[in-house]
Formats: C-alpha cells, structure tokens, sequence
C-alpha cells in the first residue's frame, strides 16, 4: 500500500529504518513471498518462544468459555436449540407436532453441520462450546493463514489478532459468520498461496471451495468475493501490455462465483428471514458502532474502553505499515464495500457489522512491515498486547460466569415443564440493575426450555434454516422476532389475530402474540430481579427463582 501511494520510502528515509514489527523482534525469519526486505533487526523470540506466545494467548482467550457450561451469547441459544431440534426430531413426538425438517440448500450451514456432528460424541452444550472456542481463536487462525500465505512464514504479528478475539458479533451470538468469516479470509490466503497454479486447476478447486462457503453463510463468501475481485483487479490495472493475460486471470477468478450463482438461480437457495423484506441504511451511531465492533465486548467501562481505543491505534499504526501488494488492494476493496452495507439488508440486523471483522484480520495477516524500531518497540509492542489480552480475557471471565449462573438458574425454572409445551417468553426490564449483561446477550434464554423439555417457542430460528414449522404452529410464531415487553403481553391477551393472520412485526416477523392464552400453555418471563407488576388474571405461578418466573395459562 505504501508503495503504491508513494509514501513508503519517504516514511523508511526519515525513520532510517527498513523493518517490520516482525523483523524488529516479531519474526521468525526474513523474506517469503512477497519479496519482504533482507535487512531485519534480531528476533525477540527462537520458534519455542513464539510457539509459547501463542499458546499462552490462546489459553487466555479459551479460559473464558470452557469456564462455563453455556456461554450466553445472544442468538447462541436460539441457534443451538435449533440444532438440538434437528438432531432429535425423529425421536421426539413433542417435537413433531411444531416442526419438520427442511433440507433444502440455504446459505446458513456454518454452526448446524459441525455443531450437529460434536453432539453425537459429547452433547449438545460441550458441542456447543466447543464450537464457541473455535470462533474465539478464528481471527488469529485466520491472519496467521493469510500472513503464510504472503510470507512463507509466521511470524507474531498474527498475535495482534487475539485482541479481536472476544467482539461485538460474538456478545451477539453471530457464532455462524464468525467461523465463516475466518474461512472466507484463510481461502483467499489460499488463493493467494496458489497463484502459481495454472488456471484450469486453479478455477474449479476454488469454485468448490467457494460453495462450500456459501452454504457456510451468505455474507462470508461475499467477503471473499471482494477480497479476490480487488486484488484481481489491482492486477489487472498493473499488467501492461499483458491485457490478454489479465483478462484469463480475472475470468479464472470470477469463475468461481458460477456454481453458487447456478444454485442460487436454478436451484433456488433461500437466504431470507421472514415474509417482508426490509433494508435501512442506518444511523451515523450505528456506523460507528459498526466501525469499532471487532474491538467491542460487554464488560467493566474501562476495560471495554481500552479494549477499544487501544487496539484501535494498533489497527492504524497497522494501515501505516507496508502491507503486502497483493492485500492491499483486496483490504481497500473491503473498505470500500463495508462503506455502503446497511445495517439491516434484507431483514438481517447488524449487516454492517461484518466487513469491518474481516477488515481488521486482512490487515493484521497482511501486514509485512511496519515503521517499528528494534527490539525494544517489538518487544513493549507485544508486552501491551499480551496484557490487553489478558485483562480482556479476565473480564468476559467474569461477565460469563454471572451469566453462566443465571443459565443454569431459568433451566432451573423451565424444569417443570411438560415435554413439548409451547411457552411464551417475556422480558420485563432491558435495563433491569440485577442483569450480569447487556439484554442484547440474554435475549434467547428461554429458548434452555427448548433443548431442555422440547418446548415450542415462538422465536426460534426457522425458515431460512434446515427447519420449518408445520402450518398449524406458524400462526403462534415469528422466526425473526424476541421476546416480548409486559405491554405486548397484555396487548396479546385482549387482542385476537386478524382473519388474515398476524400482523407484520419487525424485521420480516409478526405479532405472534395476539391471542396468546389460545395459544400458548405456559410463559417465562425474564426478570432479572426487577418488579414485575400486573400480569393477567390467567396465569398461575408454578416456578420462581430471581432471574426469572414460570407462569401457566390456565383458562382461554
């Protein structure tokens, strides 16, 4: 990039110094693919020693979730619930009579499939954890994957992805593009890494690749499509005279777009939520917010506070560096794109939010050099990185284990349930004091009582999943809804639905809860300790505990 702009030398002439972080003490060696320069100051660390960072960072971030047996993380329950659903339906009367199983070709495989396949061997929650860890450690996966590619070599840089490590998209829950998106980064390192291969071969190995990426989820394989459509393109515009030759090239690489064009066009894969499609660009704050969400985990003020404006002046102090020729293009294209994303396509909230992530990892993976000096610059460099780590690290500690408790606590509640009973879920207080999180990580806690008992409940994941709901259930559900306020409660209790159906609610849902005496056996609602106030006259108390209560419909 800085050479590209013409700044690179001018910066190295007045600092005297032609480096990297990785060869100021990060590095492992000199060189690779993208003619890094010769001259390098001592490595801080021998290969044990880099070896040994990574594991004692990586044990960091790791603590956090095999701490606990349910990460909460926003839509993380309702996700996993879905996948318990799918995994044992056949065996479940309760279950069949709300759902059935949709194999169709949708673009949101990247949980379901390997989630599906731990819970065979260790049960649905460890499954689920385990799945969790992976998504903690993808960035720095990723980078270190890209960084090979560009190098021949891995050096500590990569180590700056562990500050990405506990995000805004993971407190939400977004565990499907979290892993799909580290993929999407490690197959265009992989298309990097194979440039040398002769198109024929080339085109078809990454056209399966990238199918298998558009099922994983939607958005990651169009994060991949613009980190190869702008380095290609950069190629393009430097290949003088060779026209002909950049023309092959890029019609190898848009080749790989054919067979999930084929399958979306013939085969007709379904990637929408809800009945009405609704898309809206967003507010400045929610730009901005979108900006800093890889560097944005719940927790104390002022570790959040660091966690942001700290990596954040890393990130930068990364834009300035030399990155390789062949990411620059493809992190500037990524920019670009993630400029102009709404922040709800398509009736998907928060789609503004994931560019941003595989940004921040193509520009830690992609970094070759940067205007550090010596070891002493790489070496405070990687002492606040670590600490950063780790102190981030101890506070979504903390913040998971008070969630953890009031998990185990709502499972506690839900146990009475009969098996396959429809419960309807309410939150009292967003704001309530005795809440250990923001609501938006505690929103699909009542969804325990669907793995738990097999209950139905009104806002679980369906439609652009491999589950549906049958005719007769999907009056009393929305599938891209939450849970409801005190107000809609007593709204549903006088109300019926319309004879044309619920009315539309949300983004692409409806009021599923118009009616609900007639349509549903039992209501949790979620309190956190806060009043509760009036309820309607035909709910009995049947369990009660301080994060939430149980309540049983007893006369329609």
């Amino acid at each position: 990039m800085w050479r590209a702009c013409g700044l690179g030398e001018r910066w190295r002439g007045l600092r005297g110094v032609r480096g990297c972080v990785t060869q100021a003490g990060c590095n492992l060696s000199a060189g690779g693919a993208e003619g890094v320069v010769s001259r390098e100051a001592p490595a801080l660390f021998g290969p044990r020693g880099v070896v040994a960072v990574y594991a004692l960072l990586g044990a960091a971030v790791l603590v956090p979730i095999f701490s606990v047996r349910v990460p909460c993380l926003g839509d993380y329950l309702n996700h996993l619930a879905r996948i318990h659903i799918l995994g044992s339906i056949d065996t479940s009367p309760a279950l069949q009579r709300y759902y059935q199983r949709g194999w169709r070709l949708v673009p949101y495989f990247g949980m379901d499939l390997p989630v599906a396949a731990l819970a065979r061997v260790m049960g649905i929650y460890a499954a689920g954890r385990v799945f969790v860890a992976l998504c903690v450690v993808m960035p720095v996966l990723a980078a270190a994957s890209l960084q090979y590619a560009v190098r021949r070599r891995v050096g500590l840089i990569p180590v700056l992805g562990f500050l990405l490590s506990y995000n805004y998209l993971l407190a939400r829950g977004f565990l499907t593009y979290l892993f799909s998106a580290g993929l999407a980064v490690m197959l265009f390192a992989g298309w990097l890494a194979c440039a040398d291969w002769p198109r024929w071969r080339r085109a078809p190995v990454f056209a399966a690749a990238g199918l298998l990426l558009y099922f994983c989820h939607v958005f990651a394989f169009l994060a991949y499509g613009i980190l190869v459509s702008g380095h290609e393109l950069a190629r393009a515009v430097r290949a003088r005279g060779q026209k002909l030759v950049a023309v092959a090239d890029f019609g190898a690489a848009a080749a790989q777009a054919v067979p999930v064009l084929g399958v979306v066009l013939w085969l007709r894969a379904d990637g929408s939520f809800g009945a009405e499609s609704v898309t809206r660009f967003g507010s400045l704050a929610e730009k901005l917010g979108a900006l800093v969400s890889p560097l944005y985990f719940p927790g104390t003020d002022w570790v959040v506070a660091a966690g942001i404006l700290v990596p954040l002046a890393g990130l930068v102090l990364l834009w300035w560096s030399r990155l390789a020729p062949s990411v620059w293009p493809a992190l500037l294209a990524v920019v670009v794109a993630a400029c102009f994303v709404p922040h709800v396509l398509a009736n998907l909230w928060g789609a503004d939010m994931r560019l941003p992530l595989v940004a921040a990892i193509v520009l830690i993976g992609g970094t070759t050099s940067a205007p550090m000096v010596g070891r002493r610059a790489a070496g405070a460099v990687l002492a606040v990185t670590a600490v950063l780590v780790l102190v981030r690290s101890a506070d979504a500690l903390v913040m998971l284990r008070r969630l953890d408790t009031e998990v185990e606590e709502v499972r506690h509640v839900v146990a009475p349930l009969p098996l396959g009973a429809r419960l309807l879920v309410v939150d009292v207080d967003a704001a309530a004091a005795g809440r250990a999180a923001p609501a938006a990580m505690t929103g699909h806690l009542g969804l325990v009582a669907a793995i738990d008992r097999d209950a139905f409940v009104p806002f679980l994941f369906t439609g652009a999943t491999a589950l549906q709901l049958r005719a007769d259930a999907r009056r009393a559900a929305s599938p891209n809804a939450e849970a409801l306020t005190p107000d809609q409660l007593r709204e549903g209790a006088v109300r019926r639905d319309p004879p044309s159906g619920p009315p539309p609610f949300g983004f692409g849902g409806q009021m599923y809860w118009l009616g609900w005496p007639d349509k549903f056996d039992y209501v949790l609602i979620t309190h956190f300790g806060a009043a509760v106030g009036a309820l309607p006259p035909m709910l009995r108390k049947v369990a009660a505990g301080g994060v939430a209560d149980l309540y049983q419909v007893t006369a329609r």
